[in-house]
């Protein structure tokens, strides 16, 4: 028997419900089957996943067993025979809300932490070890390099947004620079000297401060530990690989908004790269109203910090922190080199003069990836320009559609899947600042862009990101005039668990396809030693704060069963056979819808 007719002889048994965090003998009997299915599982959290060793208590992280793949029906049902004769058609990688952070800037005003909401991430723990971890995510998938569950090779990988935190210049040269490869300076002010906030000598107890001889709130209330050399070692150069497969990135709030909430202004940029980084809020002030200036008077706060009303500290002023324009987000993309490539990772010099962000790709021939512009001005909606876009690009994939009164439309276009890419999804569409550069333009929210995608039936699935959670739902057409698509919603890299996703698209050969997702975990050691300061180590001590960071809703974050390892089923949206995918000889009856 083989291992995928071993597994789908025992889909009930590897589909019987478990926790992530409990080991029962259904778990297991269930992991087994899962293996055993698996072409390339080792590396993966199908092998094992990281995990915290106690409940209770500052708690150093130790590998833990695997999670099984569970298959998900919400949407449609394979045949028996599915699982012994389904063949791959692409293999993307999911990255998303890498949020490589400048954790020097003046720009950055930890105290806001305090705030809740939008701003309750203003300071993290591990906030200046995202450059490593990165690293560690890109040795991990080189060593991967194919599908866990059927072995393709990877297609490209897709960043969905919120891939810098501050729309800083020098935090977008450093993304781009983990991905193609090279030396990373993880550092800005004075070359190799830290100034922040987590410096012993700033006496803040608000902040975690790693030095021996530290005293705040993270030491006496969550027992975080003294880890001599972090902050040097943090801002280290240091040499990485690129990443071996194709790379896309979608724009999120946080690459096209300062902090992710507000737009870039003169006043700002004269904070962000000066000589004053801003400590504290005026006394008597609420985190709010000191908000409400930013958006409302930064010419005010700035010269407030300047003349020494608002609390302040010197540092050393760089001009690479300025924000980084929609136009040289472009530019750095078309000057990225031609390997790992593609030339321009999605964006053409057409998009030097656009306000928007939006680009399609092939994925592999007869699979459309479409990225979606919802950062900057744009977040939480879409306007109309880009809508007219959107449908233009989904009608030349499709030999069919639904117009806006429900009439079917036939275009004459050979059929293409469809994969969607965002930072924002349907959830979080809700709402979006004023676009100066589009005042009166319609602007459509989540639940309306969702109308217009189910009129497009060859849309497979909509990958996004800006939650920092792992969460997968259905989106069935309430209509019944398509299947409906999944929503894949993939965690963080700056917050626990610090994973990535693996997706799987396969063609099972009995009119359904399958979407096989597989949580990766960076390349990392559960728990390095505390003088361990190579890349590895570093991001290994990152892992480790996020898992332990009071503030951080771990459980939530890490998601259920259902959005880690699945395989979720659909009706395939047409015959699957006009993509060229190669038939295994079976005796499984052919596609005859």
């Amino acid at each position: 028997m083989t291992r995928r007719a071993f597994l789908g002889g025992t889909a009930a048994a590897a589909t019987a419900l478990w926790s992530p965090g409990v080991w029962t003998p259904a778990r297991a009997r269930a992991l087994r089957a899962t293996l055993a299915a698996s072409v390339n599982p080792i590396g993966t959290t199908l092998e094992h996943t990281i995990v915290r060793s106690s409940a209770t208590g500052y708690s150093r992280l130790v590998e833990g067993p695997g999670w099984p793949t569970v298959v998900r029906n919400d949407l449609g049902t394979a045949g028996p025979f599915a699982a012994a004769n389904r063949t791959p058609i692409a293999t993307v990688v999911h990255l998303t809300d890498v949020h490589i952070i400048d954790a020097q800037s003046p720009g950055r005003v930890e105290f806001l932490d305090e705030l809740a909401g939008a701003y309750t991430a203003a300071f993290r723990p591990q906030e200046l070890l995202t450059c490593q971890v990165q690293s560690s995510m890109v040795q991990r998938l080189n060593a991967l390099a194919r599908g866990p569950v059927l072995g393709q090779p990877f297609s490209c990988a897709v960043s969905t947004g919120d891939n810098i935190d501050n729309m800083q210049w020098n935090e977008m040269t450093w993304f781009i620079g983990l991905l193609d490869g090279g030396t990373v300076v993880p550092d800005s002010g004075a070359p190799g000297v830290y100034e922040g906030v987590q410096l012993n000598s700033w006496a803040d107890t608000r902040y975690y401060h790693p030095e021996p001889g530290g005293t705040d709130v993270y030491r006496t209330g969550a027992g975080f530990p003294d880890v001599p050399g972090l902050l040097d070692a943090a801002i280290a150069p240091f040499g990485t690989p690129a990443l071996q497969c194709y790379w896309y990135s979608t724009y999120g709030n946080h690459d096209g908004l300062i902090q992710g909430n507000l737009p870039t202004a003169l006043a700002l940029d004269d904070i962000l790269t000066g000589a004053k980084k801003v400590t504290d809020r005026l006394p008597g002030q609420s985190d709010i109203a000191f908000v409400y200036e930013m958006f409302a008077n930064p010419a005010g706060v700035r010269d407030g910090i300047l003349d020494g009303t608002y609390p302040s500290r010197a540092v050393t002023a760089d001009p690479t922190r300025r924000t980084a324009k929609t136009h040289e987000w472009v530019q750095a993309h078309l000057d990225s080199p031609a390997a790992p490539g593609p030339k321009g990772h999605g964006y053409t010099s057409d998009h030097l003069a656009l306000p928007a962000l939006y680009y399609d790709f092939a994925i592999v021939p007869g699979v459309l990836g479409v990225s979606l512009d919802t950062g900057g001005f744009n977040s939480g909606s879409i306007g109309q320009t880009q809508l007219d876009w959107i449908e233009a690009t989904l009608q030349r994939a499709h030999s069919r559609y639904f117009d806006r009164a429900g009439n079917l439309v036939r275009t004459g276009h050979a059929d293409q899947l469809v994969v969607l890419f965002s930072h924002f999804n349907v959830r979080s569409m809700n709402g979006a600042l004023p676009d100066p550069l589009h005042p009166g333009e319609r602007r459509y929210l989540g639940p309306e862009l969702l109308e217009v995608f189910h009129r497009y039936p060859n849309i497979v699935a909509w990958v996004n990101g800006h939650h920092h959670v792992n969460q997968i739902e259905p989106l069935p057409d309430p209509t019944g005039r398509t299947h409906g698509f999944w929503d894949i919603n993939t965690c963080s890299h700056v917050d626990w668990p610090e994973m990535a996703r693996i997706i799987e698209l396969a063609d099972n050969h009995d009119g359904t396809l399958s979407i096989f997702c597989t949580m990766v975990e960076h390349a990392a050691p559960p728990a390095a030693p505390y003088d361990d300061t190579s890349v590895l180590g570093l991001a290994s001590l990152s892992r480790e704060f996020a898992a332990n960071d009071p503030q951080s809703p771990l459980g939530e974050r890490l998601g259920q069963a259902k959005d880690l390892n699945v395989e979720l089923v659909l009706p395939a949206p047409f015959d699957l056979r006009d993509l060229g995918v190669v038939r295994v000889p079976t005796a499984t009856p052919a596609f005859t819808g």
